[in-house]
């Protein structure tokens, strides 16, 4: 039988030492009334988990970033397989090699973990005694991540992860010539041939820190709340940024190099509100767009906006905005990363697709990737598996939930999709 993937498009692998909790605190302190308008207009704020039953959210959360990168995917794996399960719990949904999505069934389970570039976010608390500014390298991030992912192939050469990380890029910690070089050197190897691509994962098992065994990177991930502007305005400190970003998105565009940006109004924010929410507004990319309209984009979270006036509903323009460049770009996808903690979005989703009419919402259906957002899904929901079963028992049909999971993944980040016979996926 021909075999089938499952595609998590959207995760992280983050320990306690790569993001810089004292400038998300910090940025908290410092915007007080900003951060409590938050808390109150959009339930799913990050904040809430410190609160929610006595913090057992966020110390859950922490239980997992406790680890190192490479014991951080076993724990996946082992979640799926029933490791960690109660006696109320349903059968693990990993067993017997196989990955079981309602009638599906998968071979493999790749992992696309996201880097995020922290080294604007180091910083000190306002007054503290030790007042250095702590140092955040995302080379020390992407060094852990990689060592992690050759662990995870040393202690389990038959494991079912296929891993895939993205590089986390932030152009305002890189001259001209630095970033040229990072692109080149860390996108070497790269290939859109599926095989290809995994031969170069499978190699990763002998990665030493640039000592034997090649980085390879699928794609990039940017993250505008944490400052980055993804198209500044030209002429002032802008134009130095726009070169750098003409060289980063045409590099993209080029080597058809996906890219995921954050693009919902919550998350790791270190700048203030309203200027987050305008740099990573979709409409900010439309411009850029036009300029490399080939570029593989996914907005992750598929533009999902919490805030809102007390009383009003939750707006849609950025969804609606995401809808509109798809028609206008045929490579531009979302994710619904996090916002699959809610068992009611799959039904929101659906009347969704009824709004927007039967062109736009195959279109949709045809772009949309699922996305986990672990470890950062835990403060709204228990585990990795139990993310999996929201989606599995979702009144999503097999063939939404295959091209989610499965076809639109394939195209995302390979050329085409492996072909989908009634062999290709498999039904109880």
């Amino acid at each position: 039988m021909a075999q089938m993937s499952f595609y998590d498009v959207h995760c992280h692998a983050l320990t306690l030492s790569h993001p810089s909790f004292l400038a998300f605190i910090e940025t908290v302190r410092a915007r007080r009334f900003e951060s409590l308008l938050s808390y109150a207009a959009a339930p799913n704020y990050l904040v809430s988990s410190l609160f929610l039953k006595t913090g057992e959210r966020i110390r859950n959360m922490l239980a997992v970033m406790e680890n190192d990168a490479g014991s951080i995917f076993s724990l996946m794996e082992d979640d799926l397989a029933g490791a960690f399960a109660t006696a109320d719990d349903p059968r693990p949904l990993l067993s017997d090699g196989e990955l079981g999505i309602g009638r599906l069934r998968f071979d493999r389970l790749v992992l696309v973990p996201l880097v995020m570039d922290f080294t604007a976010g180091g910083g000190t608390a306002t007054g503290s005694y030790y007042n250095r500014p702590a140092s955040k390298p995302v080379e020390l991030q992407v060094r852990d991540l990689l060592e992690g992912i050759r662990d995870y192939r040393l202690t389990r050469p038959r494991g079912f992860l296929e891993i895939r990380p993205f590089l986390g890029i932030d152009t305002r910690h890189y001259e001209l010539d630095s970033l040229k070089a990072l692109l080149e050197r860390s996108f070497a190897g790269y290939s859109r041939d599926r095989d290809v691509s995994s031969a170069a994962f499978a190699a990763m098992a002998d990665f030493e820190g640039g000592r034997g065994g090649e980085p390879h990177f699928a794609g990039i991930k940017v993250y505008p709340p944490l400052g980055f502007d993804p198209w500044p305005e030209e002429g002032g400190e802008g134009g130095a940024e726009r070169e750098k970003l003409e060289l980063l998105w045409g590099f993209c565009e080029e080597r058809r190099i996906p890219v995921t940006t954050h693009c919902d109004d919550q998350g790791f924010r270190v700048v203030g509100l309203e200027k987050s929410l305008g740099m990573t507004s979709p409409e900010h990319w439309a411009p850029l767009l036009d300029r490399f309209p080939e570029l593989y984009l996914d907005f992750a979270h598929f533009g999902a906006q919490y805030l809102r006036a007390i009383g009003r509903n939750q707006s849609t323009e950025w969804t609606d905005r995401i809808v509109g460049l798809m028609r206008e770009h045929p490579n531009v996808y979302a994710d619904f990363s996090f916002n699959g903690t809610d068992p009611d979005y799959y039904r929101w989703l659906l009347g969704y697709f009824d709004r927007i009419g039967a062109a736009d919402a195959e279109l949709v259906r045809d772009r949309l990737l699922f996305g986990s957002d672990f470890m950062v899904n835990l403060s709204r929901i228990r585990s990795y598996a139990d993310y999996y079963r929201v989606f599995a028992s979702s009144p999503l049909g097999d063939e939404e939930q295959r091209r989610f999971c499965h076809d639109n993944p394939e195209r995302f980040l390979f050329d085409g999709t492996s072909p989908l016979g009634s062999e290709a996926h498999r039904s109880r």
